[in-house]
């Protein structure tokens, strides 16, 4: 039979080490070189982009309560959110440690033999692991030593010798650590930034074509674009910008307004592709085939149709188009051979009203959209997240949203 006499001496010694596991705690940061990093901004240039931060910095090892060692991984969290224009995928900031060991358990004996009066420290070391990421990809790496030291002691509070209670000390080495690899991500873009405005100083059309084709993952070649597309020519410019997208096909972003009208078609036949197709194939046939799809193009107006003709299109394709347009709207009855006559006479009444060209403007802004986006993910490094915030951008048509 259990009897509570002899059962006293369990009872107080499972007390006693419960009081001696549970006394007063204190943490001590130790940063690098021993001094704390300087204050520093935010990164600017994630300003333009929506992101996501995916924090893991809950401390293992020492004598911390488990709130304490979620602290840090709550503020970097909270800091790391701002850096960005909103939530959204265009980029991750990650940050998580790594190579976290633990030294000093031998401090227990003394902490044991003096029943929780000194007290017991233990030194942890690692890495904390700052990256940037677009999808799987990861754009940039800095890693920075951690190190802090946290105590235990009962029936005195020797343990604050060490370091400070609560969460304090957390705090700090959460905002050091920040700085330190904020710091060092400033210092990898403006790395970039000192050899593009070296690369462009001449100001040249060649200079920024030039800087596109040797620095292809450039941080800054979204920017190159932008600047190419500002000294196109005032007039006759189609080649220029033809001759962009070669280069980089990402260059939709920037095109023109005006140039929207090479985006419209169906599938596999839109102005551009028939641009390509007319070079290798047989003219009549592919307006017949053109025709056939009965898919809206648009009835052109006389500065489009000449936009047309000056990208190389034949008045006989620009018909085929107009015709096809006719024929989505008309049913299965084939369109007037009159219709054609419009490439002709493009100033005369257009065959669709003013809403249907309102529509047919916004499928193309829809395909041109769609099309930027491509290009976009052709473009390595930060540049494609850049290329695709600029397309969300400049094309935000709700229309393109529910379509896309």
């Amino acid at each position: 039979m259990f009897h509570i006499a002899d059962s006293r001496p369990m009872l107080w010694s499972i007390a006693l080490l419960s009081v001696l596991a549970s006394g007063c705690t204190g943490t001590r940061y130790m940063p690098a070189q021993g001094q704390l990093a300087g204050p520093a901004t935010a990164p600017q240039a994630l300003q333009g982009f929506a992101g996501t931060a995916d924090i893991q910095l809950d401390l293992p090892g020492g004598y911390a309560s488990p709130e304490a060692r979620n602290y840090p991984t709550q503020l970097a969290t909270s800091e790391v959110s701002r850096w960005f224009a909103d939530a959204g995928e265009d980029l991750t900031v990650s940050m998580h440690n790594e190579n976290i060991d633990d030294s000093g358990w031998i401090t227990m004996i003394p902490y044991f033999l003096t029943l929780g009066i000194l007290p017991s420290w233990v030194t942890t070391k690692g890495e904390t692991v700052m990256e940037v990421k677009a999808g799987d990809q990861v754009l940039f790496q800095n890693r920075e030593p951690v190190q802090y030291k946290s105590a235990l002691s009962m029936l005195l509070p020797t343990a604050y010798l060490v370091g400070s209670p609560g969460t304090e000390q957390y705090e700090v080495m959460t905002n050091d650590q920040l700085n330190r690899h904020k710091q060092a991500l400033q210092q990898f873009i403006q790395s970039q930034q000192a050899g593009y405005e070296s690369a462009v100083s001449a100001g040249t059309v060649d200079a920024y074509r030039q800087y596109l084709n040797n620095n292809p993952e450039s941080f800054f070649r979204m920017e190159t674009l932008r600047r190419l597309a500002e000294l196109a020519p005032a007039t006759h410019a189609l080649p220029y910008h033809r001759d962009n997208i070669a280069i980089d096909s990402a260059y939709i972003v920037y095109l023109p307004d005006e140039y929207d009208i090479w985006f419209l078609g169906p599938q596999d036949l839109k102005v551009y592709d028939v641009l390509r197709l007319s070079r290798d194939e047989d003219n009549t046939l592919l307006a017949s085939r053109i025709r056939a799809t009965r898919q809206p193009y648009k009835v052109f107006n006389t500065d489009e149709i000449a936009l047309l003709k000056e990208g190389g299109l034949s008045s006989d394709l620009i018909a085929a188009m107009i015709d096809a347009s006719a024929s989505s709207q008309t049913g299965p009855t084939p369109a007037p051979p009159a219709v054609a006559s419009a490439a002709a006479q493009p100033a005369g009444t257009p065959a669709e009203s003013p809403a249907q060209n309102g529509m047919s403007d916004i499928a193309a802004q829809c395909a041109k959209r769609y099309a930027a986006f491509k290009a976009c993910d052709q473009v390595p490094s930060f540049g494609a997240n850049i290329c695709r915030s600029q397309v969300k951008k400049k094309y935000s048509h709700i229309a393109c949203e529910l379509i896309q």
